[in-house]
């Protein structure tokens, strides 16, 4: 057996079938084979993995991969020579007679098929086997190939890796043993092909198209990976990117920003606003610094800003002191009113608290007033860069009127809010009270919730049966 595989034309064909059985014979038999047989049998191993150095021409008229090519060729201890055209590698192949010739298709003077056909028809040359390298993977640009005398081709891009694999295969073969084949007549796109080819030709062809295909499954496979990853990046970015919408715009605002880019502005008959504003804090704000002015504020605001969705509201914005919030926008709501109220209760309950905890702390304290006011407005987003949503109309300028007009730890109400609470709240009458631009407005002060619709002494938090009376409101037109 060893003297069946020790011949030098099996040592230079170097298959890697037959490289495997041997390894694995001798697996089994090492234990019986002697030195000089061992020696002999790894020589040939050795002879197998690294293929025995030949010289390859190189046509390729784009130069970083013909020099990638030829490097990792000439790694391998190859000789080889570049044109970078056909008509430039016709003179190469008839100088140095190369065992292989690796060909772009696309190439300027002379194109790979006409390089193919020139080589393939001079009888001192044709028996050198042609590897086309081409990005026209159609069918007809491989049969096209295939009429010109091409041994194998594969598609770009290629692994250095593949390319390596079929020039190998090439090598390998022995040209003196194949035999030619009868002509192959193909029906391909109403035309009859007749192609006369070598039995060699048609098995490379097979293996070259096979490959082929397996390497562009492969590199589906990588895209499809690659794409489900760019997706996974893109829906993570959309989806923080609404999260940062909605921390600035209500929901169905920034989901209508974030799906068309605009929100038509919208008219609503009913909605309640609420103003506040820090007594004294201006000239309490002359005596900080600006780091423990904006921690005072934020403490507050924060606190703000985590009782909004306990009583579905929303913040509109705050300015300098003063902050803004409303009930029943975006989405209309019948419980509008009680709403704002019971959030009004809640703010001044919170501000006294935080007061006590800075009272104590020898920290300033800033006294609430609280303005509430119901009745028509606009709302929208206004501006193209740094997007508000706002309000319009007078209902925004009369609840801020009742913030002014109002009193320190005060809620003051608007008739118009007063005539839809009055029946949950025990409410003080203002009489009517001079405002700018408006005369003698009748005015409120919201006290507490009355001890039927109340769940607390102090007369702030509701109870089941007030409960109740939201969840019905909410689920009646506005009013």
């Amino acid at each position: 057996m060893l003297g069946g595989l020790c011949k030098p034309d099996a040592m230079r064909r170097g298959v890697t079938g037959h490289d495997t059985q041997l390894r694995a014979w001798f697996v089994r038999r090492r234990p019986k084979a002697c030195g000089s047989q061992w020696r002999t049998a790894c020589g040939i191993l050795v002879a197998m993995s690294q293929p025995t150095a030949r010289t390859i021409v190189i046509a390729e008229d784009s130069r970083v991969p013909a020099m990638i090519l030829k490097k990792a060729l000439e790694s391998r201890g190859h000789t080889v020579h570049w044109g970078a055209n056909g008509a430039l590698a016709l003179a190469l192949v008839r100088e140095h007679r190369p065992a292989i010739l690796i060909s772009d298709v696309e190439m300027p003077e002379m194109d790979g098929h006409a390089l193919c056909r020139a080589v393939k028809s001079d009888p001192e040359l044709r028996a050198i086997p042609v590897l086309l390298l081409t990005s026209l993977a159609a069918t007809s640009d491989i049969l096209a190939g295939l009429r010109q005398g091409a041994d194998a081709y594969v598609t770009k891009p290629y692994e250095p890796a593949h390319i390596l694999e079929r020039i190998d295969h090439l090598l390998a073969q022995d040209p003196g043993s194949d035999r030619p084949g009868e002509p192959l007549e193909l029906e391909y796109g109403g035309d009859v092909l007749r192609l006369d080819v070598t039995r060699r030709q048609l098995l490379n062809l097979l293996l070259s198209t096979y490959e082929n295909i397996l390497q562009q499954n492969s590199k589906l496979a990588e895209m499809h990976r690659e794409l489900g990853e760019a997706n996974r990046q893109v829906e993570e970015s959309l989806r923080k990117t609404r999260e940062l919408l909605y921390k600035v715009f209500p929901r169905r605002i920034a989901d209508e920003l974030a799906d068309t880019g605009q929100s038509e502005p919208r008219h609503f008959d009913f909605v309640t606003v609420l103003f506040t504003d820090f007594v004294g804090f201006t000239k309490t704000a002359e005596t900080l610094s600006p780091r423990q002015l904006i921690a005072n504020l934020d403490r507050y605001f924060l606190r703000f800003d985590q009782l909004l969705a306990d009583f579905g509201m929303e913040k509109l914005k705050t300015i300098g002191d003063a902050y803004m919030a409303a009930s029943g926008v975006p989405e209309p709501t019948g419980s509008h009113a009680l709403d704002a109220a019971l959030y009004a209760l809640g703010l001044r309950e919170s501000v006294a608290e935080i007061g006590r905890e800075q009272q104590a702390k020898g920290l300033p304290i800033f006294p609430i007033r609280i303005g509430l006011h119901t009745g028509p407005l606009v709302a929208g987003v206004i501006g193209e860069q740094r997007f508000l949503y706002d309000l319009w109309g007078d209902t925004v300028n009369t609840a801020s009127r009742m913030e002014s007009k109002g009193e320190p730890g005060k809620i003051n109400v608007s008739a118009a809010t007063h005539a839809i609470i009055a029946t949950w709240f025990e409410c003080i009458p203002r009489g009517r009270i001079e405002v700018k631009g408006k005369g003698e407005v009748e005015m409120f002060f919201l006290e507490r919730l009355k001890p039927e619709f109340s769940a607390d002494a102090a007369g702030v938090l509701g109870n089941d049966t007030l409960r109740q009376v939201r969840e019905s409101l909410r689920g009646l037109s506005p009013a």
